[in-house]
């Protein structure tokens, strides 16, 4: 049986972090990076993702559960079943930003890297966190097909004009050793 007092602990509302603020406009989040509406208008909540590249931000956006929804349907049906099969496999069912979700690397591990925050966030609070380090998120996406990185480049072009097109979020590696 559990402890009383922890699950009260974990079922509390704690205030969006201020590393998941936007960076750029030096302020929490308020719209969809996709369709523009008010954060706040969604009460199913909303996903911010932050790519990091030895400490500075790169890339960041927030998405309305229903843009969320969106670009995942939009995703090949050969990547959703990768997908869902790479996380089965590896994920760690832990929250924070301390350890990677899918791999036991640290942040201080990968701080001189690339890695990625992302938070569940529903109002002005957050639900659920990972970090994401580098080597998971080059072999997530080397389960992609073709066709789902085809709409990766599409929200990108669409909504980050002054990245460079080469830019890409998770550059090809061979698969890391640890998910080997």
């Amino acid at each position: 049986m559990s402890d009383p007092e922890s699950t009260h602990a974990r079922s509390e509302r704690e205030p969006i972090p201020r590393e998941l603020h936007s960076f750029y406009q030096d302020r929490p989040f308020v719209s969809c990076t996709r369709c523009g509406e008010s954060l706040a208008d969604f009460p199913d909540g909303f996903r911010i993702s932050k790519n990091f590249k030895k400490g500075e931000v790169i890339i960041e956006y927030a998405l309305c559960m229903p843009c969320l929804a969106g670009m995942l349907e939009e995703a090949s049906e050969e990547s959703k079943g990768k997908l869902a099969e790479f996380q089965e496999k590896h994920f760690r069912n832990i929250s924070g930003f301390d350890e990677c979700a899918l791999c036991p690397r640290t942040r201080e591990e990968a701080k001189n890297e690339e890695f990625g925050l992302v938070g569940v966030c529903q109002g002005d609070n957050i639900l659920d966190s990972a970090l994401i380090c580098l080597d998971c998120m080059e072999a997530m996406n080397g389960v992609l097909s073709e066709e789902t990185r085809r709409t990766w480049d599409r929200f990108r072009q669409e909504n980050f004009p002054g990245v460079p097109s080469d830019f890409e979020p998770f550059p090809p590696r061979p698969a890391p050793k640890v998910l080997s």
